[in-house]
């Protein structure tokens, strides 16, 4: 759960909206892309990965973020960083 509140962080922060509003669209895109009952607890980097260039995109994308691209490769360069993290913690 840490690396989506890191993460919701670095987007929010990225396209200027408030914490919560950030990682609020991580954990939509997430069940956006994996459906309402797929436990956070159980996502690992690849699925991260899926969530990133696929349902977060199409949110971004919808909110007419300019620099959606910067802002999405950004993300995955975090991810990528703090891969190890994700493994140890579980997400």
């Amino acid at each position: 759960m840490e690396i989506i509140k890191y993460l919701g962080n670095k987007l929010s922060e990225s396209i200027d909206l408030s914490l919560p509003a950030g990682r609020g669209l991580i954990k939509l895109a997430i069940k956006d892309e994996l459906g309402p009952f797929h436990p956070i607890n159980q996502l690992n980097y690849e699925k991260l990965v899926e969530v990133i260039n696929n349902s977060l995109k199409k949110r971004l994308l919808d909110l007419n973020i300019p620099h959606f691209e910067e802002v999405l490769k950004n993300l995955l360069d975090e991810l990528n960083s703090n891969q190890s993290l994700i493994t140890i913690a579980g997400v």
